[in-house]
């Protein structure tokens, strides 16, 4: 859910009109312009960030699917070297088996 923007606070007495009044809001506005300026310049940083992680990611990958495909390549190659599904003898449990009673 968006964030609203904050909402100005209300006073029980407005502010008169003077050139000190003025020049305050100004300078309240020219701080949160400069807070803002910060802020986004960090989520632009973070942005570069997370970019850089998802490339890293792209190029993880790509690496793991070719040698995947070696694998593949490799083993299909060399049937000789597959043990065969009928002379393979299951492998005894260095366990016991065990009951429970409930």
């Amino acid at each position: 859910m968006p964030r609203s923007r904050p909402r100005p606070k209300l006073r029980s007495i407005p502010r008169r009109k003077t050139e000190s009044a003025l020049y305050a809001e100004m300078q309240q506005l020219t701080v949160e312009k400069q807070r803002l300026h910060q802020e986004l310049e960090s989520i632009q940083e973070r942005q570069g960030q997370i970019h850089a992680r998802l490339q890293e990611i792209d190029q993880a990958m790509q690496n793991l699917k070719q040698d995947a495909e070696a694998f593949v390549d490799y083993s299909e190659a060399e049937p000789s070297s597959k043990p065969k599904p009928s002379s393979v003898k299951p492998q005894a449990s260095r366990f016991p088996p065990m009951t429970f009673d409930y």
